[in-house]
């Protein structure tokens, strides 16, 4: 018996035992090898269990919104004079754009002036119309007014006066007869009768003309006055108004000229149209309303542009969920759900004859990784659940021109067996018909099996074809 050395432990016993343990391995693999002529490290056993069934689509990240910013002058071409870097993430109020307001400015003092003197006219023009506004009043209710009054009161005096002559002459004329009144009294009153009639047809022409002509014309000339006034006064709240709306659209596009980032998201800037050949916008060019100057998805909401084949299409639908997975981000996992399905299939326009295939829009629950648009991505959408069925790896299918089998390892050798296959993901395979549980199949294919069959090796039955 050998003696430990001291302060040294004694593991040779143990690896005796692992060493033994390998090698009853190694002689049994050896066994099964030479029995079989298959390798035990490439060979699986059949076992039941639970799938989750996964349909797996290859697309390409997308925003679910976008924002394009652009110049909110119209009709003219501004300065651009700052521009956050491409490719920085903003938030929601951080700068973007900011654009050259000289032009601007400078017409917004023009329109300054210009208010403060509309402003000042509209108050000429509101003296105007009430003093035109009093004028009127004057003729219909003051001084005209009184001037009709008097000439139809002077008119009835005349009218009295001389029907009280006329009365006291028919009352004197018998008078004169009888010897009670001279003739010189008679005469006198007749005078005063013919002197009273040529007052009464003055006072009545007067009258006629004052209240027929004069007051009438001065009305109307009051009224068109007043009219003339209040359209006056109504130019000139229209041009205060035009002034101040004017003045607020300015002061708007000014403001507006200084552009910040209404939500989250990258910069990216877009192409100048101006140019020949097409490059991006930069500081120091000159753009109109309808030229984009950066566009801001929101990388913080995306979704997955992809598509299903036409023999695929009926296992998903909307709502299902799926495991997204990003090129450049290997270790990264991402969850979302399907959010629409194509109705109309479509086909390359190169490759015609090509399996037709349906859009599929994975969108994304929000996530704070560092995602882009235009990034590689692939989805595994979760189409069904199976439980307590039989399961095999998906490299142990293989398709041949009888159909599709796996390679049962048994005491005689491997042994081609007919399957029928269920739903499937990445790993494993839902066999409904062929197998029993805890038989074992190989993972790779006999040497020259489908080369006797069909002249060539076969594929995987699971592969993409």
């Amino acid at each position: 018996m050998t003696t430990p050395s001291p302060g040294r432990p004694f593991f040779k016993a143990p690896r005796t035992i692992a060493s033994a343990v390998a090698v009853v391995v190694v002689v049994a693999a050896a066994a099964l090898w030479s029995r079989t002529g298959a390798d035990p490290r490439l060979v699986a056993k059949v076992e039941r269990g639970e799938l989750v069934a996964t349909l797996t689509t290859a697309g390409t990240l997308r925003p679910i919104q976008s924002i394009t910013y652009r110049s909110p002058v119209p009709g003219r071409d501004v300065e651009i004079r700052e521009l956050a870097p491409e490719g920085t993430r903003v938030n929601e109020g951080d700068l973007l754009v900011r654009l050259g307001t000289t032009e601007l400015e400078l017409d917004l003092d023009r329109v300054k002036q210009e208010l403060r003197q509309a402003q000042m006219d509209l108050q000429v023009a509101e003296g105007e119309w009430e003093e035109a506004g009093a004028t009127i009043r004057d003729v219909t209710e003051g001084e005209g007014a009184l001037s009709v009054e008097e000439a139809r009161t002077g008119l009835q005096r005349a009218q009295k006066k001389a029907e009280r002559l006329r009365e006291e002459f028919e009352h004197l004329k018998p008078l004169l007869d009888k010897g009670f009144i001279t003739r010189d009294e008679l005469a006198k009153t007749r005078d005063q009768l013919e002197e009273a009639e040529e007052e009464l047809g003055l006072a009545r022409r007067r009258t006629d003309i004052v209240v027929q002509m004069s007051h009438p014309r001065e009305q109307k000339r009051a009224s068109l006055q007043l009219a003339q006034k209040a359209a006056q006064l109504g130019h000139a709240r229209a041009r205060v108004v035009e002034s101040q709306a004017l003045l607020e659209l300015l002061t708007r596009l000014i403001d507006g000229c200084t552009i910040h980032a209404r939500s989250p998201g990258l910069v990216v800037y877009e192409e100048f149209l101006n140019v020949n050949p097409r490059r991006k916008l930069r500081v120091g060019d000159r753009v109109f309303a309808t030229q984009g100057i950066v566009t801001i998805p929101e990388v913080n909401r995306m979704l997955v542009e992809a598509s299903v084949g036409e023999a695929e299409v009926h296992r998903v639908r909307p709502g299902q969920a799926a495991t997204v997975r990003v090129e450049a981000f290997p270790d990264l996992r991402l969850t979302g759900k399907v959010s629409r399905v194509g109705t109309l299939a479509s086909a390359s326009a190169t490759r015609p004859f090509d399996e037709k295939r349906f859009d599929l829009i994975v969108e994304l629950d929000p996530t704070t990784a560092e995602l882009r648009p235009e990034m590689s991505a692939r989805a595994d959408v979760i189409v069904g659940t199976r439980t307590d069925v039989l399961l095999v790896p998906v490299t142990a299918v293989f398709r041949r021109p009888e159909g599709v089998v796996v390679y049962l390892v048994s005491r005689g050798g491997l042994e081609a067996r007919p399957v029928d296959l269920g739903e499937s993901n990445d790993r494993v395979v839902e066999v409904l018909k062929g197998l029993r549980q805890d038989e074992r199949v190989s993972l790779t294919e006999p040497p020259n099996a489908g080369a006797a069959a069909t002249g060539r090796a076969p594929a995987n039955a699971l592969q993409p074809r």
